[in-house]
């Protein structure tokens, strides 16, 4: 199972220990922001499990690159999936920062990880 993004729920399923690959277009320039991709088991966690920073992008979109170091660290329960949270936020390391996904007070995307099959 490759990792998958359901554009209208913003759901993503994957494998623990596999790479996934997610790329956000902008609608505007972003070189002057740095986009945060941020992976949490608990929505009130302090820390993130997964969390990348893409700076300067010229393009107008980010691409987003999961490692199998990256997945490993997502669990699943049993023969089931575990359930983690995820997203998205922008600023300019001055004086603006904006959460973009979730946009506005909707619940938080969820990411669905299923066991890992074979070994590394």
């Amino acid at each position: 199972m490759a990792f998958t993004i359901d554009e209208s729920s913003l759901l993503i399923k994957g494998r623990q220990g596999d790479t996934a690959s997610f790329t956000f277009n902008f609608s505007q320039d972003m070189s002057a922001y740095t986009v945060h991709f941020y992976v949490k088991k608990n929505l009130n966690d302090a820390e993130a499990l997964i969390e990348k920073e893409y700076a300067n992008s010229t393009t107008g979109s980010i691409t987003v690159n999961l490692t199998s170091t990256d997945t490993e660290k997502l669990t699943s329960k049993g023969s089931g999936y575990g359930v983690y949270y995820w997203g998205v936020k922008i600023n300019n390391g001055i004086d603006f920062a904006q959460t973009i996904i979730p946009q506005e007070f909707k619940n938080p995307p969820m990411m669905y990880i299923y066991p890992e099959i074979g070994g590394s």
